[in-house]
């Protein structure tokens, strides 16, 4: 079935990930299709099962939108206790971008590896080892998993990181926050429900709840 996203990704499309775990169970396949037609990067968010809500994508799934997605347009968040994430790698598909909590480090299936950032650095700055063997810096503009309106006084870590390194940001991003995001030097911007709660195949079926 055609799917339109959101007109607004038209200007920003170099600049975009869209968020699978923001479309509707069930649609996220024709989701992740939309938007590899539009130019833009899939980022799918898996969480590990059986450490509490939401559920998010699991593996299974995963394997349903990675056979339709490039792995060169693939990112892959992995969102769980360190020990839970372990678990998980070895059964995580080929991609271009592999995202795992700071500390945790694995570079099998993926071309760039990112330390993800949710509170590790609220009270501290991150040292230079914090960052050796990463590509870049995932910083979460929301608690991962949640969905809500974007903590904008985070951009200020944006700026730390992006001194240093690439930095992707994550959770409420919307057209209105990509200048800020940018202008504090963002490469990435993930978005899942500005580009896709509105997204609807053309007999006005809505894609709906999510988050990012």
């Amino acid at each position: 079935m055609s799917l339109a996203l959101a007109p607004w990704h038209v200007d920003h499309v170099a600049h975009l990930a869209g968020s699978i775990y923001a479309a509707a169970p069930g649609r996220r396949v024709d989701a992740a299709r939309a938007l590899v037609d539009a130019g833009i990067a899939v980022h799918v968010d898996v969480m590990v099962p059986n450490e509490g809500p939401p559920r998010g994508i699991d593996v299974a799934e995963l394997d349903d939108i990675a056979a339709q997605v490039p792995p060169d347009m693939l990112g892959i968040h992995l969102i769980g206790s360190a020990s839970g994430v372990r678990r998980l790698l070895p059964s995580i598909p080929e991609c271009a971008d592999l995202y795992l909590p700071i500390g945790i480090r694995d570079r099998r299936v993926a071309t760039r590896l990112w330390a993800a950032v949710w509170d590790e650095f609220d009270d501290s700055a991150p040292a230079e080892a914090d960052l050796d063997g990463y590509d870049g810096v995932l910083v979460m503009l929301l608690e991962p998993g949640t969905s809500g309106a974007a903590d904008l006084s985070r951009l200020a870590l944006v700026e730390t990181f992006s001194r240093r390194t690439a930095v992707t940001v994550d959770g409420g991003v919307t057209p209105e926050s990509i200048d800020r995001c940018r202008s504090a030097g963002a490469t990435t911007l993930v978005v899942g429900r500005a580009i896709l709660a509105n997204y609807s195949p053309l007999s006005n079926y809505s894609l709906l709840e999510g988050q990012s």
